[in-house]
């Protein structure tokens, strides 16, 4: 007969400013206060680790901030009980295939099993069984493509391989009690699926996925109840630093799945809040109307005309960013565009150019095509 089995989950976790010398001391009681109790009797605490550990890597050139630490952070880690890490996120190869594989050391050395990364593609691909009172956890971990991913003969982070990877899911499922997948994706500060992300999670449950919880979005999101699973749209940040005003990035939800013997799993939502000093759990009345809010928010995921319409609102606030992204432009013109409502761009593209660039962009071959030849400048430009 099984015993119980309580599965903890974390969101995002990073050093930042505010709490890098808490990471330096190893003061893990001063980052995770109250927290640390919901680790606590806990058989398995994981999170997604939003940095390479390294103490020589070498930043590489990307888009977007670099993000390190040095390999001593995983002290706070191992002492507030976390026994598993994702690997699969967008930072984890900042600072090179060097400070994946510094990362991957650094957590084996001190007991902590990673998923989501590997010294290749093959190994990166690899899932993770956890075997607790009886019960066989399954959890593999997934991250979009950026500057982020293993190749054939470098070390990397995991990506959803549209082809492949649902049927390596079905086959992996076969295998263990419960299987939890780590999803890194999907847009930063929106609090709903886009379709196409809503579309790929399903499928992830289709495929045999019991829980499926995306992070990165930097907020809290929806839930899905789908086909005898979850889906989690943004489980928001648990440790990633405290900005002033900015409820939604201070804002986290922690993760607890009990699994018992002849029982439907049980899933409890904790919400959590960021300090100037670390994290804590948020206070019962808050904690309430933040989780009343998110209920209420999800209750609009099936609607498949509002998860449209609300993309589509989205997409066009952030017009004046994305548009001079795609063209190449400065910090200075992406400032002013946004300032002047993509005014500039409009100026400076014709109606006959962006119909040119949204052929290229959306045909598949097009894309590839595309892809290969920016790859190949990124490559040859390196150094």
């Amino acid at each position: 007969m099984k015993k119980p089995a309580i599965i903890t989950i974390c969101g995002d976790l990073c050093p930042s400013n505010d709490t890098e010398a808490y990471f330096k001391t190893g003061d893990h009681r001063q980052l995770f206060t109250d927290c640390l109790s919901l680790f606590e009797g806990s058989d398995v605490v994981m999170g997604n680790l939003e940095f390479p550990l390294t103490d020589e890597g070498r930043a590489i050139k990307k888009t977007g901030p670099i993000l390190k630490g040095e390999t001593r952070f995983i002290e706070v880690f191992k002492k507030a009980g976390f026994n598993v890490l994702g690997l699969a996120n967008n930072h984890i190869k900042d600072c090179g295939p060097e400070g994946v594989e510094s990362t991957m050391r650094t957590c084996t050395e001190n007991a902590i099993s990673i998923v989501g990364a590997g010294e290749n593609l093959a190994e990166a691909k690899k899932p993770l069984i956890k075997k607790v009172n009886g019960w066989k956890i399954g959890i593999m971990a997934f991250a979009e493509q950026e500057f982020n991913i293993a190749s054939e003969t470098e070390a990397g982070a995991n990506y959803l391989d549209l082809f492949d990877d649902f049927d390596a899911i079905k086959k992996f499922r076969e295998e263990v009690d419960y299987l939890i997948l780590l999803y890194h994706g999907g847009i930063e500060y929106y609090e709903y699926p886009s379709p196409l992300l809503q579309k790929k999670c399903r499928k992830l449950i289709d495929s045999g996925a019991d829980l499926v919880t995306c992070q990165h979005s930097h907020c809290i999101g929806t839930e899905e109840g789908y086909n005898k699973g979850t889906i989690i749209y943004g489980q928001g940040n648990t440790l990633f630093g405290y900005r002033e005003g900015n409820n939604s990035w201070n804002e986290g939800l922690v993760l607890k799945v009990t699994l018992s013997e002849n029982e439907s799993p049980k899933l409890d939502y904790i919400p959590i809040s960021a300090t100037a000093l670390g994290i804590k759990i948020t206070e019962i009345d808050k904690a309430a109307g933040r989780l009343e809010a998110f209920f209420k928010d999800s209750e609009h995921v099936k609607n498949a005309a509002f998860i449209k319409e609300s993309w589509m609102k989205f997409c066009n606030k952030k017009k004046p960013l994305y548009m001079p992204l795609l063209f190449g432009f400065n910090r200075v013109f992406i400032h002013a565009n946004r300032i002047l409502k993509n005014g500039l761009v409009k100026k400076v593209f014709s109606r006959n150019k962006l119909r040119v660039v949204t052929n290229i962009l959306r045909c598949e071959a097009h894309k590839e095509v595309l892809d290969t030849i920016f790859q190949n400048e990124i490559n040859t430009n390196k150094h």
